[in-house]
């Protein structure tokens, strides 16, 4: 073989190589963490874990949440996106300019700062909204219902504003998770639906019904949806592959919660399935609801955040109350044969008291060192995927009392 064949032979290659790498160009556009830098954080921030945010992939709006006296006219700001992808800041005019990381960046009286992500191949681009909000004293007792509801900017179903002590200001639930195995299903049709004038008092409520996910959800092991409503984040893009861990509960919180009252209804369905989708005989589906609260720091500083797996058992928890169930000896859930949370098909109000198992500090606590969770299920074994397909619990006028 002489030597232009060798060369001839290297050559294409080398050629279809760089053929595959131009058409592999990255289509995604995410904005996937935002960091803001201090020289003394703490001095800013609660923990100094809340300089950084992790940006899931359905949130286009970061807000970060900062010291009531904190200054932050001039804040170093870096945006961790997807590879290749080049980032610019928009105008009020909605001009845009290339943005460089560790830039000062002007948040002061609560500005909203907006950037466009353009992805490496140039056919993607998305919006982010970046504000940074300064803590103020919220009340101790709570009220809220359900009656502030809107379309997702989908169209496919419903989401809730919650009290502004939460995170973001929006209830969460397992309606993204839903549209993925459902995707041809109608507003009304979802686990978590508003219900016009069906309250007790003929104000709107909210309803949480268990539903079947259909083939798809079958085809994943997950053949239920239970309506569900809680404050914390709930990442869609890991609903399929992890929905335990996709669940993330709580937003800090300073104060000390004694009880809760809430005014419930409750209509059972018949067939009680298991997570293989077998009918399991005698066995009642419940409703559940409960409160949380548990300390979000470890020793170390470290952010602690709890998911599904983990909501009600971690040893982090320091206060629990929650609708009346069976349990076994180690502390895990029991199946019951007969319910007895007392929850019917008429409406009444529930006092759930908040039980202590750890001395509040009162220092943690006015440094939201604590979080709160509260949160609502139609079939109390729903994260698992066991319940009964129709089992509905109705949900109004909410209220939190603390210390």
């Amino acid at each position: 073989m002489n030597k232009t064949s060798i060369v001839a032979l290297v050559a294409v290659p080398l050629l279809m190589l760089s053929c595959i790498k131009a058409e592999q160009a990255n289509t995604e556009c995410d904005i996937e963490a935002v960091s803001l830098h201090f020289e003394s954080p703490t001095g800013i921030f609660y923990h100094e874990y809340d300089t950084m945010q992790t940006v899931i992939s359905s949130e286009t709006d970061i807000v970060f949440i900062v010291r009531s006296y904190a200054n932050v006219h001039s804040v170093p700001l870096t945006l961790r996106v997807t590879e290749g992808a080049s980032i610019f800041m928009l105008t009020e005019d909605g001009d845009e300019t290339p943005f460089q990381n560790g830039s000062e960046v002007d948040f002061s009286d609560e500005r909203v700062c907006r950037f466009h992500v353009v992805s490496e191949d140039k056919a993607w681009s998305r919006n982010y909204s970046i504000k940074i909000e300064h803590d103020t004293p919220s009340e101790g007792n709570l009220t809220f219902d359900f009656e502030d509801y809107y379309l997702d900017p989908s169209g496919k179903f419903y989401m809730w504003s919650a009290p502004e002590v939460f995170t973001d200001g929006v209830w969460k639930n397992g309606n993204p998770g839903f549209k993925i195995s459902r995707s041809l299903a109608k507003p009304m049709e979802y686990p978590s639906t508003p219900v016009a004038g069906g309250g007790p008092d003929g104000s709107a409520c909210l309803k949480l019904e268990t539903c079947d996910t259909g083939p798809f959800g079958k085809l994943a092991g997950m053949r239920i949806a239970s309506g569900s409503m809680f404050n914390g984040v709930f990442d869609v893009s890991n609903a399929i592959k992890n929905a335990l861990k996709a669940t993330q509960f709580g937003s800090p919180f300073e104060h000390k919660p004694v009880q809760m009252r809430v005014w419930l209804r409750y209509e059972r369905a018949e067939d009680y399935w298991n997570k293989a989708g077998q009918t399991m005989e005698g066995v009642w589906d419940e409703p559940d609801a409960y409160v949380v609260l548990y300390r979000n720091e470890d020793a170390e500083g470290n952010k602690i955040q709890l998911d599904g797996n983990d909501v009600l058992s971690s040893p982090h928890i320091v206060a629990l109350g929650r609708l009346p169930h069976y349990y076994n000896e180690d502390g895990t859930d029991k199946l019951s044969d007969a319910p007895i949370h007392g929850v019917t098909s008429e409406w009444q109000e529930f006092t759930i008291p908040v039980e202590y198992r750890d001395e509040i500090d009162a220092e943690v606590l006015a440094n939201r060192g604590y979080s709160l969770i509260i949160g609502f299920a139609s079939s109390w074994q729903g994260a698992h995927f066991m319940g009964a397909i129709g089992s509905k619990l109705l949900i109004d006028n909410i209220q939190l009392f603390c210390e």
